[in-house]
């Protein structure tokens, strides 16, 4: 059965332009910061464009113009007639809903976690040390100051941004005109390719069709981005020096595994979880 269009639907090829769009913008953005840096400290254009890579205020000032710019220019040429909160799909929810989801996000950082490790160890190998050593400095805190930007930007700015252009946006918009199963692939796969390498890009894929699934099934994006942000959580509430684990937050020149009792358990409640904000929505609406 050929699903009916909606006006304010969006179409393959529009969604693929934004996408381009907000690729071109990030990408720009971080070689003219890289350019500028070079200049005032005279240091070759890769080694500045790295330091711009390692800083966490300049990289989530550059995701949010990217896909801030995407947003924009996707609500103004296909729902430019419509509330901001409608056309991203930003209808409220229970309370109760948005505390299980963020309880289901910090289950499942730990298999997705190992959906990565087993990535690093049987396909793709593992990060480089320091690449590792990299990502933690950047989001395991030294000072009060940091620990606000570190929570303000990986558990709220990053996924609040990333679900509305993602979910609120590609997935609605898609699914208006094309259905749930094109639009929740399209979308968990753009979300995936903006990611840029092969590993964050399996993992947030996987984890953007968990999103999907939530926010078509609740209407909203509220309920992802509680999830969301609760997953990018998980890493800075269990920095290594507080409680290192093996496969998690311990960095190693080998891939390391979680073990089991840290995998499937928390997937199973995990899913658990989503499915019970599922049923508080139905029941909510009822």
């Amino acid at each position: 059965m050929t699903q009916p269009r909606d006006d304010r639907s969006l179409p393959a090829f529009g969604a693929l332009a934004l996408l381009v769009l907000t690729v071109a913008m990030m990408y720009g953005l971080t070689l003219l910061l890289g350019f500028t840096y070079s200049l005032l400290h005279d240091l070759p254009m890769p080694e500045a464009t790295g330091r711009i890579q390692r800083d966490l205020a300049l990289l989530t000032v550059i995701q949010l113009l990217g896909m801030g710019a995407a947003l924009a220019v996707g609500l103004r040429l296909f729902d430019p007639d419509t509330p901001v909160a409608e056309a991203l799909s930003l209808t409220p929810v229970n309370p109760a809903t948005l505390g299980v989801c963020m309880a289901a996000g910090v289950c499942l950082q730990f298999p997705l976690t190992e959906l990565s490790n087993a990535l690093h160890a049987h396909v793709f190998g593992p990060d480089s040390l320091e690449r590792q050593l990299a990502i933690q400095n950047m989001i395991e805190p030294h000072s009060f100051g940091q620990g606000l930007l570190v929570v303000g930007s990986v558990a709220a700015l990053v996924p609040a941004i990333e679900e509305l252009l993602f979910r609120g946006l590609f997935l609605f918009g898609l699914q208006r005109r094309y259905g749930n199963g094109f639009a929740l692939l399209v979308s968990s796969s753009f979300f995936g390719i903006v990611h840029g390498q092969p590993v964050p890009a399996v993992y947030a894929t996987v984890a953007g069709m968990l999103f999907g699934v939530l926010a078509l099934a609740t209407r909203s994006v509220w309920p992802g981005i509680a999830v969301h942000a609760a997953v990018n959580a998980v890493p800075i509430l269990l920095p290594e020096h507080l409680l290192p684990i093996a496969g998690f937050n311990v960095p190693s020149e080998q891939a390391v595994h979680l073990p089991a009792w840290l995998v499937w358990p928390p997937l199973a409640l995990g899913l658990g979880l989503l499915a019970l904000a599922r049923r508080i929505e139905y029941a909510e609406r009822a």
